[in-house]
């Protein structure tokens, strides 16, 4: 008989880190989102405007971990000032945009978001953003 093979530990990162709801209607930045969160273990779903959006991070069972926004979806504020209410409950939301868009950087961080950045700096660091704001699954 060979000898049997020493037990190899295995990466110990879960396959399934949760829902991550992204609210964008770019399609080749849609794709590049996607395949570098699913890369990390998230589940990722894509919603084409603020209804939409709203409708999946509220109803979702068990709770999404992260909602992603691109400002340049035409985002209705009042609708996300509704997942924010009140202050800081509900899914963590990270919005990037445009440095130029002042207005929608306003808007995003009256709404009560948890984290508002540049569209270079989100893409730069979307791996860390990420891992820093999404939640653990099953927590609300």
């Amino acid at each position: 008989m060979p000898p049997s093979l020493p037990d190899v530990e295995t990466d110990s990162q879960p396959t399934d880190l949760g829902e991550i709801v992204v609210l964008n209607r770019d399609l080749f930045f849609g794709v590049r989102i996607g395949n570098t969160l699913r890369g990390l273990g998230y589940r990722i779903s894509f919603a084409p405007d603020s209804p939409v959006f709203t409708e999946r991070i509220a109803g979702a069972e068990p709770p999404a971990v992260l909602g992603v926004i691109d400002m340049s979806a035409g985002v209705d504020w009042e609708r996300i000032r509704s997942l924010t209410a009140p202050a800081g409950a509900g899914t963590p939301l990270l919005v990037f945009g445009s440095h130029m868009d002042v207005e929608g950087l306003r808007a995003a961080k009256a709404a009560g978001v948890t984290r508002v950045v540049s569209n270079g700096d989100f893409h730069r660091g979307m791996i860390e953003l990420v891992r820093r704001y999404a939640r653990r699954p099953g927590t609300r």
